[in-house]
């Protein structure tokens, strides 16, 4: 679960670069007979799938979150992305002046595809809008004469998708070809396992104890249990409830409140950004699942203090509130 920022600000980056303003114009029981309740779930689909639903240990006293069943090899995920928001964030780099990068909302769709140790990653969507500027006393003034309005939608170039293959110890491009594939290789081959695990690719290190959980129960992750919740070098304190359970696109899960802080330092993705965060979450709802050690949703009001950037390119620095939406599709395909 990461209330993460860094490639929607670097899109920001990508437009105001260069010419700035040119380019700005350029998403209870085991077995259950019935599907588990979607209550709190907010999926478009609240029917569990049925083969995960016979996966899940739960009686009248509770649930079992487990962690005990081999992790497909053979995997789908579709992830999108919202960020709202609202606060002071800046680029800088070592040729451009400090330039102020606008509020709004971003959706980032991304999808994953796992065959051993192979992963195809794709960007299938990623878009910028800005937010709209507060209103004059109730009127629409004009825009004054030679400024230049902002767009209302940024859209990202469409970039090809990019293979990844476990070599030994080490990640490369799957075709030497992709220039772009490779230097991502290069940059990401250290931390790509916290990338598996941050996308839902991977099981967890960390998961629950082998009891059963029952709606009200409390859960405090913090020091040496943090890679429950957080992949990478990560210190703070969490603090859950479970509220329900619900369903993420047919998957069963655990609906947990969720209030905290954490850092992190150095936190990747898949464009070869590089992210510190310091980041309060004022109030939220996560979804585990109660199959496997993933996250599968998250619901988050957060403030956040981050730098983000690749290596030796663009820097983004900033402070403000963030509302993130993260939701993950998640789909099987081993027989």
């Amino acid at each position: 679960m990461s209330a993460r920022l860094p490639t929607l600000l670097l899109v920001v980056v990508c437009a105001v670069s260069c010419d700035k303003a040119k380019n700005l114009a350029a998403k209870a029981m085991t077995g259950m007979k019935e599907s588990i309740a979607a209550k709190g779930a907010g999926s478009k689909s609240a029917t569990v799938d049925a083969a995960l639903q016979k996966l899940v240990d739960q009686t009248p006293q509770g649930a079992v979150f487990r962690k005990d069943l081999p992790f497909p090899s053979r995997l789908e995920v579709t992830t999108t992305r919202r960020h709202e928001i609202s606060g002071r964030f800046y680029q800088t780099s070592a040729i451009e002046k400090r330039a102020n990068l606008p509020n709004g909302t971003r959706i980032l769709i991304t999808r994953f595809e796992r065959t051993d140790d192979q992963i195809r990653y794709t960007r299938e969507q990623s878009a910028f809008q800005p937010a709209a500027d507060p209103p004059s006393a109730g009127k629409k003034s004009a825009p004054a004469a030679g400024k230049k309005t902002v767009p209302t939608q940024i859209n990202e170039a469409t970039v090809s998708p990019a293979t990844f293959r476990k070599t030994g110890n080490f990640w490369r491009a799957d075709n030497p070809a992709d220039f772009r594939a490779a230097a991502l290789a290069q940059e990401l081959t250290p931390v790509f396992d916290q990338l598996l695990i941050e996308n839902a690719l991977a099981s967890r290190p960390l998961w629950f104890a082998p009891r059963r959980f029952k709606v009200g129960d409390p859960l405090v992750v913090t020091g040496d249990t943090l890679p429950m919740l957080l992949a990478g070098d990560a210190k703070g304190s969490l603090t859950l409830k479970l509220e329900s359970f619900g369903v993420v696109e047919g998957h069963p899960c655990g609906v947990f409140s969720l209030t905290g802080d954490y850092k992190r330092k150095s936190f990747p993705d898949f464009e070869g950004h590089f992210s510190d965060e310091d980041v309060t979450i004022q109030s939220g709802k996560i979804w585990l699942s109660l199959v496997y050690p993933i996250i599968l949703r998250e619901e988050l009001d957060t403030i956040q203090t981050l730098k983000s950037g690749g290596r030796g390119g663009l820097v983004s620095r900033g402070q403000g509130s963030v509302k993130v939406s993260v939701t993950r599709v998640w789909k099987c395909l081993d027989p």
